[in-house]
């Protein structure tokens, strides 16, 4: 008879992952963001900074998920659950913002 137990969910404890799960999704959403704001290509950019920055971050948090003892496909898992909250959970002020950076943008590359 062979064990069907999974080891990750034995090692971390339910608060551990779900804390791991929470930092999950805002690294990604933050890299996520990042990229949406600015061009990705091989001139300088508006964001590149802010998008290298998102990607260490991301990468800094998924380390520590294998660290603390999940593995690739548990990470994915993690990942893999999309927050439909997230458009609510921003605020009003912060969106608002946000358009007007996009606009402005988009006036600058296009004039």
């Amino acid at each position: 008879m062979t064990d069907q137990t999974d080891p990750e969910r034995e090692r971390l404890s339910r608060d551990a992952r779900e804390y791991l799960a929470h930092r999950l999704d805002g690294a990604r959403d933050l890299y996520l963001l990042a990229l949406a704001l600015g061009a990705r290509g091989d001139g300088a950019t508006l964001f590149g900074r802010m998008i290298r920055e998102a990607r260490i971050h991301f990468t800094a948090v998924i380390e520590e998920c294998r660290i603390a003892g999940l593995d690739t496909s548990a990470i994915a898992v993690m990942l893999g659950k999309m927050n439909r909250e997230l458009v609510d959970s921003i605020r009003p002020e912060i969106w608002e913002h946000l358009e007007k950076l996009m606009v402005q943008r988009a006036r600058r590359r296009s004039g």
